[in-house]
């Protein structure tokens, strides 16, 4: 069995270890990034910040938006209660 092949990618500057039967990467060994300084990370941290404080913000307005839907379905479904008393309520696995 021949030995695998030693590839740099020129795109990431990984190590390939290809196997030469195959033509297939059997291993990777991917480049370490160099480390950052502590003002670059302090910048990145509170750029994250402000995308969680907008995603949380949607999330809170979805989960209003839902309720007030939930309500408006049950208030249906009080009034046609109402109006036939007799009626059975629906299954909910009818619909499937």
């Amino acid at each position: 069995m021949p030995e695998a092949i030693d590839i740099t990618c020129p795109c990431c500057e990984a190590l390939l270890k290809v196997d030469p039967e195959t033509s297939s990467v059997v291993w990777v060994d991917k480049k370490k990034a160099p480390a950052r300084d502590f003002d670059d990370l302090v910048s990145r941290v509170q750029s994250s910040r402000g995308q969680l404080d907008e995603k949380f913000a949607r999330s809170v307005q979805h989960t209003k938006r839902s309720s007030e839907i939930l309500e408006k379905k049950f208030e249906e479904a009080r009034k046609r209660a109402e109006a036939d008393p007799t009626a059975k309520p629906p299954h909910p696995f009818d619909n499937e």
